[in-house]
């Protein structure tokens, strides 16, 4: 027993006082899952997919028939040659006006990849370039003319598979019956720590998934955004400054291949970028939140409002430019806690359990840029 004189303080007298301590236990970590609450989680009936759930998604794409080419020979004999031999004769119909260079021409003949044409039909007759690019720019029938054979596509196919995400829940039955600070029930707060934690993880697949089938030795995994989008992208070399080009230049091959991009999702740092490039066209609303953010819309020189989203997850050096009519998360199984039985001194012995898929089609209509510089 401590014995003394003089003032009693709080200093001497310890053991007899209370603790003070918050009955909240604070989260060190922001649990925002931006993109994934952006794109949802259900979207089965967006691509019309049947025979759900599956462990491999699976989408057809069409398109229109090809309306460009490129010259093999032929172009460079003279100014008034009227056969040249194309990369692909299938493009061409009967009747069709291409365009090489500045003169116009009328296709009269295809024999394989052999093209007979009208010249100067229109423009400026000249030599061109045997690798010269062809554009097929209409189309003229002879009046009466008998039908003849057309070009056609037929659809491809894209695929992801799903992936699963898992953790294990042990909990002693003396920790979950003794009391503590901020816990009114340890068993349920790990569940849905848990939950937080994949959720977390499932939002990263989003960024950085790889595409695996799988075995029974190897889990499958679900690809992620780039893993979709190879033709519309732009990794930066040597770590140059992100610039207002880079990524206009992206919305614009996006554009031009015909898709309608919605959403860019950037980093922190990008953010800050994007923020001074379209300072005069950023139009923001309280009332506008995505991802459990609150969004930036900027006006676009092609006339597209795109939704600037800013996602704590994404790399730092890269953004995405996305169209959300053609990209969503797919589930099998939405997470859920299943009990697997008492072996032990235990009040809870199970796992959180989910598995989801993802769906990028039509990757033309994407992009991303990467590489960029975090510090310039």
């Amino acid at each position: 027993m401590a014995t003394g004189s003089g003032q009693l303080h709080s200093y001497s007298a310890t053991q007899p006082q209370k603790r003070t301590v918050s009955d909240r236990i604070i989260l060190a970590d922001v649990m925002e899952n931006a993109t994934l609450n952006a794109l949802g989680l259900n979207n089965e009936s967006k691509f019309s997919f049947v025979n759900t759930p599956g462990k491999i998604y699976e989408w057809l794409e069409d398109t229109y028939a090809p309306v460009t080419d490129t010259g093999v020979s032929g172009l460079t004999a003279s100014s008034t040659t009227t056969t040249f031999v194309g990369t692909a004769g299938t493009v061409y119909n009967l009747g069709d006006v291409i365009k090489i260079d500045d003169e116009y021409m009328w296709v009269s003949g295809i024999s394989g990849t052999t093209i007979t044409v009208t010249r100067n039909y229109g423009g400026t007759q000249a030599t061109h370039s045997d690798t010269s690019a062809i554009t097929i720019v209409g189309s003229n029938r002879l009046e009466g003319a008998s039908a003849n054979d057309s070009p056609w596509t037929e659809p491809t196919t894209g695929y992801n598979y799903s992936t699963i995400l898992q953790r294990t829940i042990e909990i002693s039955r003396t920790d979950a019956r003794i009391n503590q600070y901020g816990i009114p029930g340890v068993v349920d707060r790990e569940i849905d720590k848990k939950m937080d934690e994949l959720l977390m993880k499932l939002n990263k697949q989003f960024f950085h998934g790889q595409r695996k089938a799988g075995s029974s030795t190897t889990p499958r995994s679900a690809g992620g955004f780039q893993t979709f989008a190879t033709t519309n992208k732009n990794a930066l070399s040597s770590t140059p400054a992100l610039t207002q080009k880079h990524i206009e230049d992206e919305m614009q091959d996006c554009w031009d291949a015909g898709g309608k991009p919605k959403l860019l999702i950037c980093g922190g740092w990008a953010k800050r970028k994007i923020a001074d490039f379209y300072s005069s066209s950023v139009r923001t609303e309280r009332s506008e939140q995505l991802g459990g953010v609150t969004i930036e819309k900027i006006m676009m020189p092609l006339g597209v409002e795109l939704d600037v989203l800013v996602d704590r997850h994404c790399q730092t050096n890269t953004l995405y430019i996305v169209d959300t009519d053609h990209v969503g998360f797919i589930t099998l199984d939405d997470f859920f806690f299943e009990d697997l039985g008492k072996t032990k001194d235990t009040a809870a012995y199970g796992q959180v359990v989910g598995e989801y898929g993802l769906v990028v089609a039509f990757e033309k209509a994407h992009s991303y840029v990467s590489g960029f510089s975090t510090s310039s």
